[in-house]
């Protein structure tokens, strides 16, 4: 996909790229926490293998009790929610990639 293309959700998820033989890191689902924590690894050198059976972000980070919504949450939840919501925002700034973008969007 190039750059400023949209994401068309209603087509197969395929890719080109050889899986590696070997990483230092596998990381199951590329949600908030996961594609985080994988970006954090690799920008410290850390070898990582990101591996989702759908789209980045699209799964239980973006419904269920997973969406970063911030009406009508437990005040408990409110700090996680906040740290999710800057990691989202961040995400795109410091990979420049086309699907990390984070849009925020009204809930009702």
């Amino acid at each position: 996909m190039r750059a400023g293309s949209p994401i068309d959700v209603s087509t197969p998820i395929m890719h080109t790229h050889r899986l590696p033989v070997a990483v230092d890191v596998v990381v199951i689902g590329a949600g908030i926490v996961g594609i985080s924590t994988a970006l954090t690894l690799a920008e410290r050198g850390i070898s990582v293998l990101v591996c989702e059976k759908g789209r980045v972000g699209g799964e239980q980070s973006s419904r269920n009790w997973g969406w970063v919504r911030q009406t009508g949450r437990d005040i408990d939840e409110y700090p996680i929610m906040l740290k999710s919501l800057r990691l989202w925002k961040e995400m795109y700034k410091r990979t420049n990639e086309e699907c990390l973008k984070f849009s925020e969007q009204g809930v009702l």
